[in-house]
């Protein structure tokens, strides 16, 4: 018999929260990480893919376990970015709702003082990143003393951004008495050894990996020269239709390159990165989810912790650092029975790790052209034709009420004598010729081997042969 969430020994102000949210059956390593936490204080290891409900799986029992009537700091959350450690914060607030206990959110990139202000409350649950929390703890500012757990969500993340060592320095401020409980999707060698110096004899918990790859999503990849990545990307995007995508890349460098190569092929592109403030991320985030603009450039560290409906494509800026990273960007299309696209742009050396990808996946990944040249041309055309038809519809209705700014007479008397066909070639040439030459000098640029121009063998007795006649010139 499936188990739910009402087996549990859980309050009711709690199981009405889950509710509210449509929980009523979990997820594997939710079942598995709740019933233990719930019962015990020992150290926990919960190791599962991303995706896979790790928030709940640490968020219900320690609402459980917090004492709302005692007015103090009981438990720190730790997460690699702001995005996650809000999105933490949230999960709290929506499960939690139903009782006093309160939670603030610490992260670096904005002002001190709201934070501060909230950490004056004595909020129950401080969830933050690893910088912040620091330093808020060395200005004395968030009190641990009375703090019985600390949870380390994404520990293999925060590995990769370099916070291990702040990690270290943060448990160095609990006494102990602390249950700590980490929750990772991988464990590479020094997360292991951090386990085995300051975890006591913890329960682990390790759910095995499933594929994850949604069959609604179209994915296929492109390989193209190293030196017209951009290009190919670009062509991809011009060639779809409708497009609302993120773009990912593996750096920040590469994300404000791919990202300022786009808005100069007229694309409209937010960027986010680790480099950006506070409000410069939310601003972008607000414009993305508007959709006021219609592509996101960003890496997988700062995609953290967002979620976002709706989106066609999911484009691949070169193969991403690894199998899982690749099943997580992906897995952000094609959802709720919708058809997705995940196209990757690689380089001709990157086409190698691709039988992997597919061995790990268990899906197959079809190596597909570029669209022809013809076909670009075709689609910047009927693409230009469709926004501009509000316009022509306006004119239309409107007749000889439609006004146009004073400086239109120029306009007029420059091309109001031509014939249609003559105003119609140079009002072509004018709007697509930019684009359509672009398209005409790097006709070719996909890659054919994994050189893109693969030496001549020469053979000994010929090269032994033009030595000795240089010799003999000499």
């Amino acid at each position: 018999m499936t188990k739910q969430f009402i087996d549990y020994n859980i309050s009711e102000n709690i199981l009405n929260a889950l509710g509210e949210m449509d929980f009523s059956v979990p997820t594997e390593i939710q079942d598995k990480s709740i019933s233990v936490l719930l019962e015990s204080n020992k150290d926990f290891v919960g190791q599962a893919q991303t995706g896979t409900g790790k928030t709940a799986a640490f968020v219900v029992p320690l609402l459980e376990k917090i004492n709302e009537k005692k007015q103090v700091t009981q438990a720190l959350i730790l997460a690699p970015t702001r995005e996650l450690a809000m999105q933490v914060e949230e999960e709290i607030k929506k499960i939690g709702k139903h009782t006093k206990i309160k939670s603030t959110c610490v992260y670096g990139g904005t002002a001190y003082e709201g934070q501060l202000q909230a950490l004056r409350g004595q909020p129950h649950i401080v969830v933050g990143t690893p910088g912040r929390v620091l330093d808020l703890l060395g200005k004395r500012k968030i009190k641990l003393s009375s703090a019985n757990f600390c949870v380390l969500d994404e520990a293999d993340e925060m590995l990769t951004m370099g916070f291990l060592e702040d990690v270290q320095e943060i448990l160095s401020f609990f006494t102990n008495e602390r249950q700590l409980i980490m929750f990772s999707a991988t464990m590479p060698r020094p997360i292991v050894s951090m386990i085995d110096r300051e975890f006591k004899n913890p329960t682990k918990v390790h759910i095995e990996k499933k594929t994850m790859s949604n069959s609604d999503i179209e994915q296929k990849y492109f390989v193209v020269r190293d030196k017209h990545l951009k290009e190919g990307l670009s062509r991809l995007i011009d060639d779809a239709h409708n497009v609302y995508g993120i773009v990912f890349c593996r750096t920040k460098i590469e994300t404000r390159e791919v990202a300022d190569d786009l808005k100069r092929r007229g694309h409209l592109v937010e960027v986010l990165n680790g480099d950006m403030g506070q409000t410069e991320r939310d601003l972008a985030m607000k414009n993305f989810r508007s959709k006021k603009v219609n592509l996101l450039v960003c890496t997988d560290v700062a995609a953290r912790g967002i979620d976002i409906n709706n989106l066609t494509h999911v484009f691949n800026y070169g193969m991403p650092r690894d199998n899982e990273s690749y099943v997580h960007r992906i897995g952000r299309t094609g959802r709720a029975g919708e058809k997705g696209k995940a196209y990757s742009v690689i380089g001709a050396r990157e086409a190698s790790f691709i039988k992997g990808l597919e061995k790990h996946i268990k899906q197959k990944i079809i190596k597909d052209k570029l669209p022809t040249v013809e076909k670009l041309k075709e689609s910047l055309v009927l693409k230009d034709l469709e926004n501009a038809k509000y316009i022509l519809d306006a004119v239309l209705s409107k007749g000889d009420d439609f006004k146009t700014e004073k400086s239109f007479e120029h306009f007029k008397e420059k091309f109001g004598e031509l014939e249609t066909e003559e105003l119609l070639k140079v009002m072509f040439v004018w709007k697509f010729n930019k684009d359509m030459r672009r398209y005409n000098n790097l006709a070719d640029i996909e890659s054919t081997s994994s050189s893109d121009k693969p030496k001549k063998r020469i053979n000994t007795k010929v090269r032994n042969e033009r030595i000795s006649r240089r010799n003999k010139r000499k």
